[in-house]
């Protein structure tokens, strides 16, 4: 396996695509988001083949990437600030719902992402034969 070619994801990257402000480096929120980025460059790693490979060849852009990486991030926070399997409230005079995180993972890669990320298929024609 070869090293690493980049960060595939930083705090940096997420607060730049949500409009926040990075947290100072040494808060609960900063720590959170580092482990949090790091948790999903390392699912991208498990499921991606070759990705560092690829990026360093010039087959994968790294832009790409890290933009899913931080769609990954951003839907991680968004599961802990509404809660994993969350449940609804029903008042005479309001009424809230929270849709339940799909499993108990804060990370995890969508297969539409993974697709997204895959090698192109070889040969000129590709049919999928599981539909």
């Amino acid at each position: 396996m070869s090293a690493p070619v980049a960060e595939l994801v930083t705090a940096q990257d997420v607060v730049d695509a949500t409009a926040g402000e990075l947290p100072a480096a040494d808060t609960a929120e900063r720590v959170q988001l580092d482990v949090l980025c790091t948790r999903a460059a390392a699912e991208i790693r498990a499921h991606v083949v070759a990705v560092d490979r690829r990026i360093a060849a010039g087959s994968l852009d790294l832009d790409r990437v890290r933009g899913i990486a931080v769609d990954m991030v951003v839907a991680a926070l968004e599961t802990l600030e509404i809660g994993f399997r969350s449940t609804g409230e029903t008042y005479p005079e309001i009424g809230t719902q929270h849709v339940a995180a799909a499993n108990r993972m804060s990370i995890e890669m969508t297969p539409a992402q993974m697709r997204a990320l895959a090698p192109p298929a070889p040969g000129m024609y590709s049919v999928s034969l599981s539909g």
